[in-house]
């Protein structure tokens, strides 16, 4: 329950974030079966976020495993269907960890669910696919073929107009569904076959610069013009407080996107809780409730309204963590 309920207002989120959506290639789509989900990982968190509304199903999530090291955070990621995963050669206690996220990972399968994992390990806000760190992939292939759990492979490809600019345009592509246990030769998978076919497919539906989406009739938003510019001189304030804030913060990061977005998720409906509260408070319960509809109408066709920035600057990889980084 909680996780759809979590999936609804994310998604309703997103559509504050991203003002054009293509998801025309995700027509029809479903999963079979229980699954692997991957897809190439450009923007960090915000590539989990996208794959968690758009792709049918409960999934749960293998994330880089350094941020459970808070023991806030790692309540706060396990609650959010997040489970870590460890670079083998940095601390020997790494591999024997991963043993038991593996497990975790059959047993959700078993109980048909599905397990997004990014095969690149790192983002780094560029258009170019890297390349893989097979260890997590094969463990989970290997695993369920021992458990005899007919694994199917569902591949995604996240296209993205900028990492530095909201609102932004993106488009989602999935691609043909992968049987396993196609590759059964001589009792054991042939993952290395697997995962030349999936970087294929993957390597063929990218292009290696920042998405562009197609042109639009302004003509068809102009009622939102009135709209947008109220919302515009009502919210810019806000978002530009905490844009301002993040992105110092994120300076030469990959985590722009994903921390903007999660300040932003949790900060305005509790502004717009408290001014439509204020308001309801002094002029009534009708004004309050005007307030409360009319705020997010306006900020919606603000950014709807707003052309769509295209990155211009795609040969400079940015930073996996969040230290400072050097001039």
């Amino acid at each position: 329950m909680f996780y759809k309920v979590f999936r609804y207002f994310v998604r309703q989120g997103l559509r504050w974030f991203i003002a054009d959506l293509d998801r025309s290639k995700l027509h029809g789509h479903a999963l079979a079966g229980p699954s692997i989900i991957l897809s190439n990982h450009p923007n960090s968190l915000f590539d989990a976020l996208v794959l968690a509304v758009y792709s049918p199903g409960e999934i749960r999530y293998l994330v880089r495993g350094d941020i459970f090291r808070h023991p806030v955070l790692n309540v706060v990621l396990r609650s959010l269907y997040m489970l870590p995963i460890y670079k083998r050669g940095e601390d020997p206690e790494f591999e024997v960890k991963n043993d038991f996220t593996f497990d975790a990972c059959l047993s959700y399968l078993k109980d048909g669910k599905h397990i997004l994992i990014f095969p690149e390990g790192r983002s780094d806000n560029m258009w170019k696919l890297r390349p893989f760190m097979n260890g997590g992939i094969t463990a989970i292939m290997d695993r369920a073929y021992r458990a005899d759990i007919p694994l199917q492979i569902q591949a995604y490809v996240l296209r993205y107009s900028s990492f530095r600019f909201v609102p932004k345009a993106m488009q989602i592509i999935a691609l043909d569904p992968l049987d396993t246990t196609d590759f059964i030769v001589d009792s054991r998978v042939e993952t290395v076959a697997v995962i030349k076919l999936l970087r294929a497919r993957l390597l063929t539906n990218m292009i290696d610069e920042p998405y562009v989406p197609p042109l639009v009739d302004r003509k068809e938003n102009e009622w939102m013009r009135v709209p947008a510019k109220m919302g515009y001189y009502s919210h810019y304030w806000f978002y530009k407080l905490w844009r301002d804030y993040v992105r110092k913060k994120t300076e030469g990061t990959i985590f722009y996107d994903s921390i903007l977005f999660a300040a932003l998720f949790v900060s305005y409906p509790l502004l717009v809780f408290c001014l439509s509260g204020f308001v309801a408070l002094f002029l009534g319960f009708w004004m309050g409730l005007v307030v409360f509809v009319l705020l997010p109408t306006l900020s919606f066709c603000m950014v709807q309204y707003q052309p769509v920035k295209v990155e211009q600057e795609v040969g400079q990889p940015k930073s996996n963590t969040f230290g400072k980084v050097a001039p």
